[in-house]
């Protein structure tokens, strides 16, 4: 059943038993006030029957006593002056009846046997209607049943009713109620017997209660408002539904997070039990880690090297944010794992502590990784090098010989820092041989590079000039930017880029980047001391041209260096040869540009300009990128 249909019915059944219990306290209220009513009717009808017997008896009291026939009519006449249904009175005597005063209606005649009787007695004409005698002794009392009430039922609640003869049924009088608009819901009915011996006729009353008389309005605003209750509690279970579901869906989601993550992640409560542990942590601890295990007792930590012992109590007690000290082992059995990582505290929606989390990871693994994506890098950078180091052609014999020279100081360097590195790595009190032996081979492969440079210097004489293509400016500054990203992260220098989409050039890529990367190079080696280093490089267009411009915040060029910025072997670096610019002008004038350099406000500034490889763009929008590489 869907939740409209259970929506529905419940709806249904509120709106039902609200209407039910409100035409059942209206069908009460009705009952109750016809019951009144008819109680009243019978009860003042009781009466006049009472007054008409009281009338007799008198009548007959006053006969009895022999009065004349003058004073009998007089005291009947102020009697009938109260009670309006006693219409007339006689007196029967020798054969025959008369009148005492004036009847207030033509009066049937009765046999006159019927006046022989000592008690009193009902007689009835042989026609039948609404008149009917009182007899005892000499004595005759008429009564008109039509008068019985009289004065009784006018601006009174509408009541119908019935008085019949006893035995026959006839009717002598009856009152129908007064016609309403449309038919009636319901119709109260009651019967009595009029509270006489002499008199006991049958009492009928009905009273019709019409629409009108019943909570219409009630019902409709009852529906109305159990239909809105109905709704909005519908809602408010929709949205309270929809809010469990999102909530299981993102502690699933979390749930999920955790077990497919490579991390170790275990959850305990304060007393360090575990309530949560994912397949990583079980792995690493070698436990399976059950709810309810205190994660202190499967947990063995070990200081490796760090001149201190670990502080095991100090770790777990900790309320705040902790990591595990550099260096630290986790012992599995006879094995030790170096790991990293650190226990935090949950927390609950409000605040409270929930527990804590400890997150380890294999520190071995991690630098395994790093040490092979290192070598890949250097792969990458070196073989990028080599094809750079293809445009470094000399047009002369002695600026072949600083270029040899200038090469070989590469691969000497290199050696020389690879081989402190290792003998740095051998005086550790644990030296890491795999290091050690990743330093050695380095540095016997920049020999075997050094032994090989001349081999490549000739080959570069040989080479066919640059051949020039469209080419992007961004891309290649980007690719520049790359390979000098390990300096630039070591020097701590800042990089800010101000750079269009696309910038098409025409030119060499290989000579391109040459001369970007001997641009980046000297910037970098001019801010090796500066604090807040940085480096901005931008493109942007001007006329038919591209210009790339990189700008330094360091001390700038000396004078006497600045009159002969381009001139072979000129330098202000110690152990600089001077051939960086002189051979990057020579290859950008060959693409059919300049490059041009000078001091700015706030350091050096040097400008590439190259031919555009299409028509100029109509505008260029720059695109800026900040940070630090």
């Amino acid at each position: 059943m869907t939740a409209s249909v259970s929506a529905a019915l419940f709806w249904l059944l509120l709106a039902g038993a609200g209407v039910t219990a409100l035409f059942a306290s209206a069908s009460e209220r009705l009952s109750e006030a016809f019951s009144t009513d008819a109680r009243i009717l019978h009860r003042v009808l009781s009466q006049r029957m009472e007054q008409q017997e009281a009338v007799l008896n008198a009548a007959h009291a006053l006969a009895s006593q022999g009065v004349d026939e003058a004073t009998l009519r007089t005291a009947l006449t102020t009697l009938r002056r109260q009670y309006p249904q006693v219409v007339a009175a006689q007196r029967c005597a020798s054969g025959r009846c008369r009148t005492l005063g004036p009847a207030d209606v033509p009066l049937p005649r009765l046999p006159l046997s019927a006046v022989t009787e000592s008690r009193a007695a009902v007689r009835w004409p042989a026609g039948g209607g609404p008149l009917y005698a009182l007899t005892r002794g000499s004595v005759r009392v008429w009564v008109d049943a039509r008068r019985l009430t009289d004065r009784l039922v006018e601006g009174s609640a509408p009541l119908a009713f019935t008085v019949t003869r006893p035995g026959s049924g006839a009717v002598l009088v009856s009152r129908a109620a007064p016609a309403g608009p449309g038919a009636a819901l319901r119709t109260f009915r009651v019967q009595k017997v009029l509270g006489t011996d002499l008199q006991p006729f049958t009492l009928e009353v009905t009273r019709a209660a019409p629409w009108r008389a019943w909570p219409w309005l009630g019902a409709a605003v009852w529906t109305a408002l159990t239909g809105g209750l109905t709704a909005l509690i519908t809602g408010l279970l929709r949205s309270r539904r929809a809010a469990q579901r999102a909530l299981l869906d993102e502690r699933a989601l979390a749930a999920g997070v955790v077990q497919a993550a490579t991390e170790a992640i275990v959850a305990v409560d304060d007393q360090h039990r575990v309530t949560l542990a994912n397949p990583a942590a079980r792995a690493a601890l070698a436990h399976p880690l059950t709810p309810g295990t205190d994660l202190r007792t499967v947990t063995t930590f070990r200081a490796t090297l760090s001149p201190a012992p670990f502080d095991a109590a100090s770790f777990w007690s900790s309320r705040e944010p902790t990591p595990l000290p550099d260096g630290l082992t986790l012992v599995q059995g006879t094995q030790a794992m170096p790991v990293e990582g650190s226990l935090a505290p949950l927390r609950g929606a409000r605040g409270e502590a929930r527990g804590r989390v400890l997150i380890l990871r294999e520190v071995g693994a991690l630098h395994r990784r790093m040490l092979a994506q290192l070598e890949t890098g250097e792969r990458r950078a070196r073989e990028h090098q080599d094809t750079l180091a293809h445009v470094s052609r000399l047009s002369t014999l002695s600026e072949m010989g600083a270029g040899l020279a200038h090469e070989l100081n590469q691969p000497l360097t290199a050696i020389v820092s690879y081989s402190q590195a290792a003998a740095r790595l051998l005086d550790e009190p644990e030296p890491d041989l795999g290091r050690v032996r990743h330093a050695v081979n380095a540095a016997v492969h920049q020999a075997g590079r050094a032994a090989q440079i001349i081999t490549r210097l000739r080959e570069w004489v040989r080479r066919a000039p640059g051949q020039a293509r469209a080419t992007d400016l961004v891309q290649a500054a980007q690719n520049v930017l790359t390979l000098c990203h390990a300096d630039l992260r070591r020097l701590d220098i800042r990089v800010v880029t101000h750079v269009p989409p696309g910038a098409p050039v025409q030119a060499d890529p290989v000579h391109l980047e040459q001369i970007i990367l001997n641009l980046l190079r000297n910037a970098i080696d001019a801010l090796e001391r500066t604090p807040h280093a940085q480096i901005t490089l931008v493109v942007e267009p001007e006329g038919s041209e591209w210009t790339l411009t990189v700008r330094d915040n360091g001390p700038g060029v000396t004078p006497d260096v600045l009159r002969r910025l381009f001139t072979p072997f000129t330098t202000s670096k110690d152990g600089g040869l001077g051939l960086g610019l002189s051979l990057s002008q020579t290859l950008a004038q060959g693409m059919g540009g300049n490059l041009r350099g000078a001091n700015t406000a706030t350091g050096a500034a040097f400008q590439l300009r190259l031919p555009q490889a299409g028509p100029p763009p109509a505008s260029a929008g720059a695109a800026h990128q900040g940070g630090r590489p």
